[in-house]
């Protein structure tokens, strides 16, 4: 345990900043947030996009422009700061830019600022709220520099939450849902079971997440409810929430059987609709994986590493059901959510260390040394000898009963595979 002592426990950790690196490492960062907020924004249909920085972001920009899903209908620009803006702004030539672009057809413009413009303090939200009346293209910004996180995900989130601003209040139609997190062709990702309930029930679902339109984003406000999916539209689905009194669920946290009864007993009575005995197949399977999980999985000691995608908070808060001990958990980011959930631990007497991992070879010995029962990730570069759950990927996009089965029962069987083999 003395190689992580440098490490913050989860109840102490306020922000990023607490989140520190596992080991030492001579490393380029992850993904700058201009990657993801830019890469989502081009692949929204209608929006164009104006980021502001120096040649360097440029650069990074035209690579990540040339995969657009809809670069011939929009305008992806770029604005390089020369050395005299650097020193005293760049508010002109940053209107002038939008402007310009409203001329060209523009539909909607994201303005996303790096580094340099956020550092001497350009006000962007100052120039949206000067222009927007000037022109007719819709106009929504964010921050991005990198220094203020670790990776890329508030790329996602901060970007997804500023597609708020072009939103307009709309009257309510109750036979509308929007799901936020899923996009419209993603044929390749099973269909959660709830969703194909509410269409067989004639609920048009509004999918929210890259790949849509931009004038899905705007007409959002006449949903009857919002289903979050992913942790990256909570910030947004909360804003919905607060401004134009949309209510959400947020399915991807919740894993046990008995809070999925209570969350679709809710969504029934937001929708005035009963799902009848339809889910009751699923939920018996949910809970005779619980059952045997409470035998099987009581007092193991684990680890969550960076190949695990799912948010490892609200999971560590399940997983308490069987006793199961958190030690030390990889977070890609400190979600604004994620202030509740560490609250929750702290309640229940849970307070693991966290870090943020990126070296495979001189983490995999420190993982193993803390001889975890179980991790949930791959330890790449390690021995073998402890059993990782891997592939949970695979649980993207899923929700309810039928999610629940497949997490415990791909635990269980990472266990029984790894005891069969003998260990390592």
């Amino acid at each position: 345990m003395n190689r992580i002592q440098h490490l913050k426990k989860i109840a102490s950790v306020k922000s990023n900043a607490g989140i520190k690196f596992l080991t030492s490492a001579a490393f380029p960062g992850s993904h700058c947030p201009l990657h993801t907020s830019l890469a989502l924004s081009t692949n929204i249909r209608g929006m164009s996009t104006l980021v502001v920085g120096t040649a360097e972001c440029s650069i990074y920009s035209r690579n990540v422009v040339k995969k657009a899903r809809y670069s011939e209908e929009t305008l992806h620009w770029m604005y390089v700061l020369d050395s005299n803006e650097v020193v005293f702004g760049c508010r002109k030539g940053v209107i002038d830019a939008i402007k310009e672009m409203d001329k060209e057809g523009a539909e909607a413009i994201m303005v996303i600022l790096t580094c340099v413009p956020e550092v001497i303090g350009e006000d962007i939200e100052g120039i949206i709220h000067e222009v927007q009346p000037q022109v007719k293209a819709r106009l929504s910004s964010v921050l991005m520099g990198h220094f203020r996180c670790n990776s890329h995900p508030s790329g996602y989130w901060k970007t997804l939450l500023s597609f708020g601003g072009m939103m307009e209040k709309r009257d309510i139609n109750s036979n509308i849902v929007n799901i936020l997190g899923r996009s419209t062709d993603e044929d390749n990702i099973p269909m959660p079971e709830l969703l194909m309930e509410l269409e067989k029930k004639g609920f048009h679902l509004r999918m929210l997440a890259p790949k849509s339109d931009i004038k899905d984003f705007i007409g959002a406000t006449d949903a009857k409810l919002n289903l979050v999916i992913s942790p990256y539209m909570n910030p947004l689905a909360d804003m919905m929430d607060k401004q134009f009194s949309i209510p959400f669920i947020s399915l991807h946290e919740i894993y046990n059987v008995l809070e999925i009864d209570e969350t679709y007993r809710k969504i029934e009575e937001i929708l005035s609709i009963s799902w009848d005995n339809r889910f009751d197949e699923l939920r018996e399977k949910a809970l005779m994986a619980e059952k045997k999980a409470e035998k099987e999985l009581v007092g193991l000691r684990y680890v969550s590493t960076g190949r695990n995608p799912i948010p490892p908070l609200a999971l560590a808060f399940y997983l308490n059901k069987f006793n199961m001990i958190p030690i030390l958990l990889h977070m890609e980011e400190f979600y604004p959510d994620d202030r509740q959930w560490a609250k929750k631990l702290e309640e229940v007497g849970i307070n693991p260390f966290v870090c943020h991992m990126v070296n495979d070879k001189r983490d995999a010995p420190v993982l193993e040394e803390l001889e975890p029962d179980l991790s949930f990730g791959e330890i790449f570069e390690g021995t073998g000898k402890v059993p990782c759950v891997s592939y949970l990927y695979e649980l993207y996009g899923q929700i309810g009963y039928e999610r629940t089965s497949f997490l415990l029962n791909r635990i269980m069987n990472t266990l029984e595979n790894h005891k069969n083999k003998g260990g390592i």
